[in-house]
């Protein structure tokens, strides 16, 4: 949606729009017609000299206060979502329209100033003496400078008349021409991509099933090809059945605006049509076709459908589409005669050398408008960065959305070309991933991964070297399906064996911290109707758009961690067939119709403590699709994808006393941490705690209230409070069988020892 909005308007425009969404994400979260209106007048204001000579400025400055007032008084908070509601792309499509009855192709900040009035008007409100010098202040500053503008937003000097003549009625409402030039927010001329270019260009050419349809993941170029295949027939190399044509690119947002009844959709493409037949020479582009079914909402998605399929089997109309292929068998592939009139071309994902070679071919533009400098070999750097870490978005768009913060980076930190510091900052800043996480050596790395979990937890050897195999595969990208999460692993074994430790040791060395763990609890999803409290609620319930699902959050939020699915077989069989698709998509669409990636997720799911002494392998799943039967299996499909079954056995007590050990030192940090204390611990202890718990028949389940007991609950009834520079001095040893406290002061380096 912000990608046709800002196709709209100029590049001043834009920077009206951005600096009206950095002020609702500081007041409100909501980009409402009296965020852009302050925006664009703070814009206008700041203009120059020729400002300055207006003589009646003052009232639109007073203006301004006054708003300002308004907004800090009505929208204290600041929210970290922002949303452009449907009144405000009414103001941006108004002032789109303005522009182009004035011959421009783009809105200027003027137009979104003279579009907001009538909705400023009712917020503040404004009375018409005030309305009055705010449209001539804003047609005033149109007629000083009135340039032209190109599609992509370049001001080529003072406007007499447009460049071409523009279409008039339906087209010029709710169209905009695809030039050859590269349009505004699409940051790259097309690189390669031959045969899907021939294809598109064949198919345009046929006499039956004459209308492309683009399927291809989000950011892999559809677009793109559409521009290119523009810039062929401008600069005459199409072939002569194309020459003459005009792409003309149809603007949801334009068609939608200010819509108001049913039926407003369809007899706004049905005027639409009969311009194109009438012209003769026009294709007509939907980018994101299936979103065109939705727009007049339930009960226009058939009318729009059938009017589409009606218009292009008559003939006249010539059109090219854009979808992904989940939309497309959506929307498209269950209306058979609606998809016999399209002929698909398939855009693949370009790899990581062929986007290299694109943003080396492409570079100059973006290094001219930052004034900072890349080479190549920083530019493999920076697509490799981007392969590795930014899974859940596709080449070659990723690429270029970190070349460009990297660029602006570099920019700003006064650097005059690109290092790879700087790449793996950017990284690590877009993935909350530890900086020195990133600028090690993956394959170096995951060599340490499986002595690591060795030694964080104890006598679970051969899970640490199966665990460590399988992360080792599919951090590589050596996996069948690099799409599906990084590895995922079912856990059995006894209770207080490990397994959450282990999946803890596990996100702290490949994410950095224990905390990039995320926990559900599946024994309180037994019924089938739970789904959407891990997707959030549909539309028409209590909560829906409130990030209600539990699973999206955790996923949105934490991009690249481990999701551990504790009592996995005591789900609702509905609930383990949605993980199980989720896990062989590598992703799922929650409630809100957004697109949920878990590619760069490690997975991990433990049964339930009933079906332990099931679990001698993987031959306890068996398959059951009707929960009454019972929620102590896992249903096949959700096997099917385990990449292993990785059993923990019972500890002995060696491998128990060093668990014992290791949890007493955490605890001694926490200790340190939460008072001024240095606290020292007997060698021994750790031998008594795990002796006890093995005379109580206690596993290390019941380490943490054993600990609780015996040490964190006397610590707490100390009353800590030494000199000034200095800590107390706490020893907790072993008097017999007992557990003895001894206190004393540690003052500081170079003060001495009392």
């Amino acid at each position: 949606m912000k990608e046709e909005l800002l196709n709209l308007l100029n590049r001043d425009a834009r920077e009206v729009f951005n600096s009206a969404r950095r002020l609702a994400h500081a007041r409100g979260g909501v980009v409402s017609p009296l965020h852009l209106f302050r925006a664009a007048l703070e814009n206008l204001l700041t203009g120059g000299p020729e400002v300055e000579a207006d003589a009646c400025v003052e009232g639109p400055r007073l203006l301004l206060r006054t708003i300002q007032a308004s907004l800090t008084e009505s929208h204290p908070e600041p929210s970290e979502s922002i949303l452009v509601p449907r009144e405000t792309q009414d103001v941006i499509a108004r002032a789109s329209r303005l522009a182009r009855e004035e011959g421009l192709l783009l809105a200027a900040p003027e137009h979104l100033l003279l579009s907001c009035l009538e909705d400023v008007g009712r917020a503040l409100p404004l009375d018409v003496s005030q309305a009055a010098v705010i449209e001539g202040f804003a047609k005033r500053r149109l007629s000083s400078s009135k340039p032209c503008v190109s599609a992509s937003g370049s001001e080529i000097g003072p406007v007499v008349h447009p460049p071409r003549p523009l279409i008039p009625g339906a087209m010029e409402q709710f169209c905009s021409e695809v030039s050859g030039e590269q349009p505004s927010g699409r940051p790259h001329r097309i690189v390669g991509r031959d045969r899907e270019i021939t294809a598109l260009v064949e198919t345009l050419c046929r006499k039956l099933k004459n209308n492309p349809l683009l399927i291809g993941k989000p950011g892999v170029g559809k677009t793109a090809l559409v521009t290119a295949l523009a810039e062929k027939i401008s600069n005459g190399s199409a072939p002569a059945r194309l020459r003459g044509k005009r792409i003309m690119e149809v603007s949801r947002i334009n068609l939608l605006a200010e819509s108001k009844y049913a039926g407003d959709i369809e007899e706004r493409l049905k005027r639409l049509f009969e311009e194109v037949r009438g012209a003769g020479n026009v294709i007509l582009f939907f980018d994101e076709l299936h979103t065109l079914f939705g727009a007049g909402g339930p009960a226009g998605t058939g009318d729009v459908a059938n009017l589409l399929k009606s218009s292009l089997s008559e003939g006249g109309v010539t059109c090219i589409g854009a979808t992904t292929l989940a939309e497309y068998f959506k929307y498209v592939a269950r209306d058979e005669a609606l998809a016999r009139r399209f002929t698909t071309i398939t855009v693949d994902e370009p790899s990581a050398q062929e986007t290299t070679r694109i943003l080396i071919e492409t570079r100059g533009s973006f290094e001219s408008f930052h004034g900072v400098r890349i080479d190549e070999q920083t530019v493999a750097h920076l697509v490799e960065a981007a392969g590795s870490y930014l899974h859940a978005r596709h080449f070659p768009d990723k690429a270029f959305d970190l070349l460009d913060k990297v660029l602006v980076k570099s920019s700003l930190s006064g650097l005059d070309r690109v290092s790879r510091g700087v790449i793996d900052k950017t990284v690590s800043e877009m993935t909350r991933l530890p900086l020195e996480i990133l600028e090690s050596n993956l394959t170096e790395r995951l060599e340490g991964l499986e002595a690591f979990l060795d030694a964080e937890v104890p006598g679970q050897s051969q899970a640490a070297h199966d665990i460590a195999r399988v992360i080792r595969i599919t951090k590589l990208r050596l996996d069948v399906n690099p799409e599906r999460p990084d590895g995922v692993l079912l856990f059995s074994g006894p209770e207080g064996a490990g397994k959450r430790e282990m999946a803890a040791a596990l996100a702290a060395y490949l994410f950095g911290s224990p905390d990039k763990m995320v926990e559900f609890d599946l024994s309180q999803f037994s019924e089938r109707s739970s789904v959407s409290r891990l997707i959030g609620a549909e539309p028409g319930y209590i909560g829906y758009g409130d990030r209600s699902g539990l699973l999206s959050r955790a996923v949105e939020d934490h991009p690249h961690a481990v999701l551990l699915f504790q009592n996995i077989d005591l789900a609702d069989a509905v609930i383990q067939q949605f993980l199980a698709d989720a896990f062989l998509r590598g992703g799922f669409t929650d409630a809100s119709g957004s697109e949920i990636s878990l590619s760069n997720e490690t997975v991990i799911m433990t049964i339930s403590r009933m079906n332990e002494n099931k679990a001698a392998g993987i031959g306890f799943l068996t398959q059951t699709r009707n929960s009454h039967e019972g929620p102590d299996r896992l249903i096949e499909p959700l096997a099917a994808l385990v990449d292993e079954a990785v059993e923990f056995r019972p500890l002995n007590q060696l491998a128990m006393e060093r668990v014992v050990q290791l949890r007493l030192e955490k605890l001694r940090k926490r200790m340190e941490d939460a008072q001024p204390v240095k606290v020292a611990i007997d060698p021994g202890l750790h031998k008594l705690l795990a002796e006890r718990l093995k005379a109580e028949n206690k596993t290390l389940a019941a380490l943490d209230r054993l600990l609780q007991d015996l040490i964190i609950l006397p610590f707490s009834r100390l009353r800590i409070d030494p000199p000034d520079g200095s800590h107390e001095r706490i020893n907790i040893g072993l008097g017999g069988s007992e557990i003895l406290f001894e206190r004393g002061i540690e003052l500081e380096a170079g003060d001495g020892v009392s």
